[in-house]
């Protein structure tokens, strides 16, 4: 069974009491782990921090983890890409090297869309 890494974000309490609370956000990707048949390993959770730059301490802790070799886990599961990084061209470039580590990205948002 494949390991899965969870991350979850919100960067403002009045996001975090709507639908995008990092419970909620956990309970929806543990769902879809456990319908596509990842196993759940670890879970990272960063409040009330932006997407903006990499400056988050459970982003920075994950990545340590992915990067390493051979990885913690072989998948990092986001509720949204933008729960990762807001900048399309960073979030390209850790996507990019993630891969090369052999370690996926996968938003179930983005997934759901081309089920």
């Amino acid at each position: 069974m494949m390991k899965a890494a969870l991350y979850a974000r919100v960067c403002t309490t009045r996001q975090a009491e709507r639908q995008l609370s990092i419970p909620d956000q956990l309970r929806q990707m543990r769902e879809w782990c456990n319908r596509e048949g990842y196993e759940v390993t670890e879970v990272f959770k960063d409040e009330g921090a932006s997407a903006t730059d990499d400056r988050r301490p459970e982003f920075l802790r994950m990545m340590a983890q992915a990067y390493a070799k051979p990885p913690a886990f072989d998948v990092i599961v986001v509720h949204s890409l933008s729960r990762f990084f807001r900048d399309h061209l960073e979030l390209g470039i850790h996507d990019k090297n993630l891969r090369k580590n052999k370690v996926k990205l996968v938003s179930i948002l983005y997934f759901a869309l081309f089920e």
